[in-house]
């Protein structure tokens, strides 16, 4: 008997939604299932394997994702997921998969529907219906500058119910052409599957009420493998607290400088990692620079963590107990960063809200305070509770039951 098929779709509009399903591919593999990863091939270090068969699906390019996350607009307008349900449905049929593994190829919710595949959702907790915490906080937002964060968090709450619908109003209409019922919030949008798989743990991000069709399977944390560069051995030895700093592919990369200027002034030395998004050069023998690093390597060799707030760096530094800091831009950065904080594990602001004095006072107190380091160093013992290599085998028996 053949082992069963099991298709995971990737879309590629950051490295972190291809990043995790390739690692729950590779569970699979070794599990014994067959596995094909469809994604557009944007992100090759993590969705490009000899193990599985890779399948070519289109997806909106990363900086328009971008740019529409840092205008406010809906990521995908009608026509897209129109053209996306077709392409799925078209991959499914071809395909016949056993089951479906998504992150964030949001059009799967109607097309697996239609084809009758079950399908798996991959999301973070802090977008669960039933998050415990549902207080919506700004991202970075122009009218800051006029109305300060505050005032602009205030605005932001009362109109989130209004901009959730909105952001659903392009897939609710192309929901009602296939039947199914419109969605009616964002976190009902993002969470949609027959079984979503949370890749965080119920310590740091809780839920209530959990129904049995949503699941925590662990943070699903991966890091390039790769040779690290000749002076890998060097900032360790220095005899300086040691800052690990990256801003990935969504961070805001030009405050980089002023970043690593705050991290030199409060006596540390700096590992870098640009993600290709920077030149940038130092002349201090306190900085060491590279475009990409292993991360949870670097994670593991640093003090404090300083990245945007994304849940995959943020994660990698958890996973090897260090404490992190967020300087976040979009609406996912903020969420993730807020739970972080209130786990007492994390410090984050927006981007806008920069300045020499609040990234220093930042960094003090995650290198100093000995209870927020305690917590952080914590989180080991917890992301070994809540590994996916055994959580996830154990979400795909019940789907494939």
């Amino acid at each position: 008997m053949s082992a069963p098929k099991l298709l995971f779709v990737a879309e590629a509009v950051s490295l972190a939604h291809v990043a995790r399903p390739s690692v729950l591919a590779h569970c699979a593999v070794a599990a014994g299932y067959e596995v094909i990863f469809a994604s557009n091939g944007q992100f090759p270090v993590c969705s490009a394997s000899p193990e599985w068969q890779s399948y070519a699906l289109h997806s909106i390019a990363p900086a328009l994702f971008l740019q529409r996350l840092a205008d406010g607009q809906p990521v995908y307008n009608e026509a897209e997921l129109r053209a996306y349900v077709d392409a799925d449905i078209r991959m499914l049929e071809a395909l016949r998969p056993a089951a479906i593994v998504g992150d964030y190829r949001l059009s799967l919710s109607v097309a697996a529907r239609k084809v009758g595949i079950p399908l798996m959702s991959i999301a973070n907790a802090h977008w669960s219906p039933f998050a415990r915490d549902q207080q919506m906080q700004a991202p970075e937002m122009a009218p800051a500058r006029y109305l300060g964060y505050a005032g602009l968090d205030l605005v932001f709450r009362a109109v989130w119910p209004w901009a959730s619908l909105h952001h659903c109003a392009a897939m609710n209409r192309v929901r009602a052409d296939y039947g199914l019922p419109a969605y009616r919030s964002l976190r009902e949008y993002y969470c949609d599957g027959d079984l979503t798989l949370y890749s965080d743990t119920p310590a740091l991000v809780p839920t209530a009420d959990l129904p049995a069709s949503h699941r925590y399977v662990g943070p699903i944390v991966w890091s390039p493998q790769m040779t690290p560069p000749d002076w890998w051995g060097v900032p360790a030895g220095q005899g300086r607290p040691l800052a690990y700093i990256t801003l990935g592919s969504t961070g805001s990369v030009d405050l980089l400088p002023a970043i690593i200027d705050a991290c030199l002034a409060e006596g540390m030395s700096c590992l870098v990692a640009t993600a290709g998004r920077s030149d940038f050069r130092s002349d201090s023998p306190y900085v060491f620079c590279a475009p990409y690093l292993p991360g949870s390597e670097a994670a593991a060799c640093a003090d404090v963590v300083v990245c945007n707030g994304g849940s995959a760096t943020v994660q990698q530094a958890l996973q090897k107990g260090r404490p992190v800091l967020g300087i976040c831009s979009n609406l996912d950065q903020v969420l993730t960063m807020k739970a972080m904080q209130q786990a007492g594990v994390g410090r984050y602001f927006r981007a806008g809200q920069f300045s020499q004095s609040r990234m220093r006072q930042a960094l003090r107190d995650l290198r100093d305070e000995p209870a927020l380091r305690a917590r952080a160093l914590a989180m080991v013992e917890e992301f070994a509770r809540w590994d996916p290599r055994v959580h996830f085998p154990k979400a795909l028996a019940a789907v494939l039951s």
